[in-house]
């Protein structure tokens, strides 16, 4: 359980500065993954380990290129990996979207912009279709990226689920 802490504090912190700056630093997720690999290198079998490493850069890979997911995000879910199994990682992966999903549903409805967002959405899906490839999500009619305050006021904090989810299973 002691090395499970210093998973929680990394997710922890992460949250914090994902939330105050809309970042998370890699040096954090550096030193997460450092004392992950030392600890799985120790105690267990590291190729047991990279299934729940690897696998969420590979899916989550194109949600970050379209813009829909940060690249710390993507980094917090393959550092669940060093810690716990891959079926725990996919647990806390899918509880993690779960209470994120929740959580943009209240923040668009405090916004109230859950109508204008789902409009947005079903639009981006007909231009995917319509032009026969996946594009940048946060674009605006003309195909220009949107304005920095309005992808804000739409953004989730991922994180914070990613913390939540995993202080959930453990």
């Amino acid at each position: 359980m002691k090395i499970l802490i210093v998973l929680i504090l990394v997710l922890f912190f992460a949250s914090l500065y994902d939330f105050r700056r809309g970042q998370i630093p890699n040096l954090l997720i550096a030193m997460g993954a450092v004392y992950g690999l030392l600890r799985v290198f120790y105690y267990q079998n590291f190729f047991s380990h990279v299934p729940g490493i690897v696998f969420p850069v590979i899916i989550f890979f194109p949600l970050f290129k379209i813009g829909t997911m940060g690249a710390g995000d993507l980094k917090l879910f393959s550092l669940i990996g060093f810690y716990v199994s891959f079926m725990e990682s996919l647990y806390c992966i899918f509880l993690a979207f779960l209470i994120g999903a929740v959580l943009s549903f209240l923040h668009m409805k405090r916004e109230g912009n859950l109508s204008d967002r789902i409009t947005y959405l079903v639009s981006y899906l007909k231009d995917c279709v319509h032009q026969n490839r996946i594009i940048y999500y946060y674009k605006d009619i003309q195909g220009k990226e949107l304005a920095k305050e309005e992808i804000e006021k739409t953004k989730i904090h991922l994180a914070i689920p990613i913390f939540i989810s995993v202080c959930i299973h453990l």
